[in-house]
């Protein structure tokens, strides 16, 4: 979880525009990290460090549902921590 909160403190300069969510899933080591982001009218310096990932159809709508609400299994592994990068008031 120390790589994935230094990733999105990395990300600061996106609190405004966007929101996101990682998770740490699996049982065992290696453990996983799946994520998803979403964002409005990116500035270009912005988004020359990310990317925005479009939710196109119905697999990618529940995925994006499943780690939102931290539901477990998440694609049939065990979910050890989440966290949530929002957008700044």
């Amino acid at each position: 979880m120390n790589k994935v909160g230094g990733f999105l403190q990395r990300m600061d300069l996106c609190r405004k525009y966007a929101f996101g969510k990682m998770l740490v899933i699996g049982s065992t080591p290696p453990f996983k990290v799946k994520g998803y982001g979403s964002s409005v009218d990116i500035p270009e310096f912005v988004m020359d460090e990310v990317y925005d990932m479009e939710l196109s159809d119905e697999a990618q709508k529940e995925r994006v549902n499943a780690m939102i609400e931290d539901q477990e299994p998440f694609e049939g592994e065990e979910l050890l921590d989440a966290k949530c990068f929002k957008r700044a008031a």
